[in-house]
C-alpha cells in the first residue's frame, strides 16, 4: 500500500499563527506597547478572516490593555467587562483572568482598592498551572493592590512570585516592572536604601534603550526615592534624559505620564526652579483629574504647596497642602502621610497659626517614629524568606529521593535549585543592606550628625575633582538655655523648628543643612567662596532676627544666633579640619558679644 503526503490545513495554520501573534502581543505590553498594539491588530484582522472568535477576543485583550495605559480608561474597562463574559461562557480561564487583570487595574487607578483586590484574590489558585507571563501579570498586580489597601507584607510576597515568574520569562521589561514596583514599595516603608537598590537595577534594565516604554516610569520611582533622601541633583540627573520624552505620552501611557511630570515638578522644586514646576505640575494635574487617578493628584497638590510656598504666597501653599490632604483617604502609602504632615506644619507656622502647626508637627513626628520601623520590617522580610527557603530546601530534598525516576524530577530540582540560590543572594542582599539609624533629626527634619559626617567627606572629594570651593557654618542659638528656663522646652523646640525651616528655605539645592546638636546647626554650602557665605550668613542673621514666636500670652522676638564660617581648602582640607576651623570662629563670635559672624582665621 503507498504511503500518501500529508494536505497542510490552511484554517489550522492560520489559527496556530493568530495564537502566536497574540501572545507575542501580550508579552511586548509594557516594553513596547506600539508594536505589541500592532501585533494585535494583525491578530485581530486574521482572526475574523477566519471566522475565529476567540483568536479575535485575545486580540481585543491587548487593544484594551493598550487602550486602558493610552487612552480612555472608561471604554477599556467595558471592554475587559466584556470579554471577561465572553471567555467565562467558553469556560477559558486564561482569557479570564487576562481580563480581569484589567478590570482590576482600572477599578484601582480610580481607588476603589477592595474591589480590585476581590477582582484579582479568586484567580491565585490557579496560577500554578498558568504560564509565566500570565503568572508574572496577576502576581504583579495583586502586589500592587494588596501595597495600596495597605497590606505590605502580602505585597512584597506577590512581588517576589512576580519576580520569580519574570525570571522564567527572561523578560527585560518585565524585570524591570517588578524590581521598579519593589523598589517602591521599600520607598513607601522608608527603607531608602534597598529601595535605591532596586530601583537603580531595574533602570540598569532600561539604560540601553532611552526610548523604552518602562524608562521613564522607573526613572520616576527612582527620582522619588533620591528625593525622599535630599539627593535632588540626583533625582534631576535620574530625570533629565526624559524631559522631552515626556512629551510622548503615546510611548509612555497617560498615567505613567502624568506620574513621571508629578516627580519631574517635584525635582525642579526641590532646586528652586519654581516656572518649571509650576508648568510641569499643572499638565500632571490635569491629568490625573482626567484619569481618576487620586494618588498622581494627591502627589501634585503636594508639589504645588512647595511651589507656592517658594514663591512667597504661604496662604496659596496652605490651600494646596490642605487639598492634598484631603485627597489622602484612600491612599495607604505612609509616605505620603509623613511628608503631607510636615509639610502643614510648616505652612500653618508661616502663617503663624501656631496650634495648628504644632498639631501637624506632632502628627508628623507620631508617623515619622513609625516609618523608622522599616528596618525591623526590613527583618521580617528576611525571617519571611528564610521560611520560604526552609520549605524551599525540604522541596528539593523530596525531588532528590526522586530524580532516578523521571526526567521531570531532575528537571524540578533544578528549578528549586536555582530559587534556593536566588533566595540566598537576597537573603545576603538584605543583610548588607539594613539601615543602622536614620538620617534626619526627628525634631527638625533636618539631616543629623552621623550624615553630616559622611556626606562632608563625600562633598570635599567631590570640590576637589571639580575645582570649586565650598563652605562649612556651624551656628548656635544665643542664650538658648535661657529661652528653655524662662518658657519652657516646647517654646524652645519651636525655636529650634523656626531655625531649621529658616535654613531650609534660604539654601541652595547643592547645599545641606543639618542639626550639630543641641541648639548648634551646620551648613555645608558648595561652589561659594567664603565671602559670598559671609554675606549670605549675614542675611540669614537679619532673617532670625526679624523672626517672632507668638506665645499664648506674649510674643518671643529679637532671637539671634552666633555663627563661625570655614572655607575648603583654605582652612582645612578635611572633615575635621573644617569643623574645627569653624568652631574655633563660632566661639570667638560667642566671645565677641554673640549676635554675629566670624570668619575662621
Amino acid at each position: 500500500m503507498t504511503g500518501q503526503a500529508q494536505v497542510p490545513n490552511p484554517v489550522q495554520e492560520t489559527v496556530g499563527e493568530t495564537e502566536a501573534l497574540n501572545e507575542d502581543a501580550w508579552r511586548l505590553q509594557y516594553g513596547d506597547p506600539q508594536q505589541a498594539r500592532a501585533l494585535a491588530e494583525r491578530a485581530a484582522e486574521l482572526a475574523r478572516s477566519q471566522g475565529d472568535a476567540v483568536g479575535e477576543a485575545y486580540a481585543r485583550l491587548t487593544l484594551a490593555a493598550y487602550q486602558m495605559r493610552h487612552g480612555d480608561g472608561d471604554v477599556a474597562l467595558r471592554e475587559f467587562q466584556s470579554l471577561q463574559q465572553f471567555f467565562d461562557a467558553r469556560e477559558d480561564r486564561r482569557g479570564h483572568m487576562r481580563a480581569s487583570f484589567g478590570v482590576s487595574a482600572l477599578l484601582a487607578r480610580s481607588g476603589r482598592v477592595d474591589e480590585s483586590y476581590a477582582e484579582l484574590i479568586g484567580l491565585v489558585s490557579g496560577l500554578d498551572e498558568a504560564a509565566p507571563v500570565d503568572a508574572f501579570v496577576i502576581y504583579n498586580a495583586i502586589g500592587a493592590t494588596s501595597v495600596e489597601a495597605g497590606l505590605l507584607d502580602e505585597g512584597l510576597r506577590n512581588f517576589y512570585l512576580a519576580l520569580g515568574a519574570a525570571r522564567q520569562l527572561d523578560s527585560p521589561d518585565h524585570l524591570a516592572l517588578v524590581l521598579s514596583n519593589l523598589g517602591d514599595t521599600q520607598h513607601g516603608a522608608g527603607n531608602y536604601e534597598d529601595a535605591i537598590r532596586f530601583l537603580v537595577e531595574a533602570d540598569e534594565m532600561v539604560a540601553k534603550s532611552r526610548l523604552a516604554a518602562l524608562a521613564p516610569f522607573v526613572a520616576s520611582n527612582l527620582a522619588m526615592c533620591q528625593l525622599a533622601i535630599g539627593a535632588h541633583e540626583a533625582a534631576f540627573v535620574t530625570i533629565q534624559p526624559y524631559l522631552e520624552l515626556d512629551r510622548d505620552t503615546v510611548r509612555m501611557g497617560r498615567a505613567d505620564a502624568a506620574f513621571f511630570r508629578a516627580i519631574a515638578a517635584h525635582t525642579y522644586t526641590a532646586n528652586g526652579q519654581w516656572l518649571e514646576a509650576r508648568q510641569m505640575v499643572a499638565r500632571a494635574l490635569e491629568a490625573a483629574d482626567q484619569l481618576g487617578d487620586v494618588k498622581i493628584a494627591v502627589h501634585c497638590h503636594w508639589v504645588l504647596g512647595l511651589v507656592e510656598r517658594g514663591e512667597g504666597r504661604p496662604a496659596e501653599s496652605l490651600v494646596a497642602l490642605q487639598k492634598a490632604e484631603a485627597l489622602l483617604g484612600p491612599i495607604k502609602d505612609p509616605y505620603y502621610s509623613v511628608q503631607i504632615s510636615r509639610e502643614l506644619a510648616a505652612g500653618h507656622a508661616a502663617l503663624g497659626n501656631w496650634p495648628e502647626a504644632y498639631r501637624y508637627l506632632e502628627q508628623h513626628q507620631l508617623l515619622y517614629q513609625r516609618s523608622l520601623g522599616s528596618a525591623a520590617r526590613a527583618r521580617m522580610q528576611i525571617a519571611r524568606i528564610q521560611s520560604e527557603l526552609a520549605e524551599a530546601e525540604r522541596e528539593r530534598d523530596f525531588a532528590l529521593l526522586k530524580q532516578a525516576e523521571a526526567e521531570r524530577a531532575r528537571a524540578e530540582l533544578e528549578m528549586l535549585n536555582r530559587e534556593l540560590a536566588a533566595k540566598v543572594d537576597e537573603i545576603e542582599r538584605l543583610q548588607t543592606k539594613l539601615r543602622e539609624q536614620a538620617i534626619r533629626d526627628p525634631l527638625t527634619d533636618l539631616y543629623n550628625r552621623r550624615y553630616l559626617q559622611e556626606e562632608l567627606a563625600n562633598e570635599i572629594r567631590l570640590a576637589e575633582r571639580r575645582y570649586y570651593p565650598i563652605c562649612v557654618v556651624l551656628i548656635d542659638l544665643d542664650h538658648f538655655k535661657t529661652v528653655n528656663d524662662r518658657f519652657g522646652h516646647p517654646v524652645g523646640d519651636r525655636v529650634l523648628i523656626e531655625l531649621a525651616n529658616l535654613l531650609r528655605a534660604n539654601i541652595r539645592g547643592s547645599d545641606f543643612a543639618c542639626r550639630f546638636g543641641g541648639e548648634e546647626f551646620c551648613l555645608v554650602l558648595s561652589d561659594i567662596g567664603l565671602e559670598a557665605a559671609m554675606g549670605r550668613m549675614a542675611d540669614l542673621l537679619d532673617r532670625f532676627r526679624a523672626l517672632v514666636v507668638d506665645l499664648a500670652d506674649s510674643q518671643l522676638d529679637r532671637l539671634t544666633f552666633s555663627a563661625g564660617v570655614a572655607a575648603h581648602p583654605h582652612h582645612g582640607s578635611t572633615p575635621d579640619d573644617l569643623l574645627a576651623a569653624a568652631d574655633a570662629a563660632l566661639y570667638r563670635a560667642k566671645a565677641a558679644g554673640r549676635d554675629r559672624i566670624y570668619a575662621a582665621e
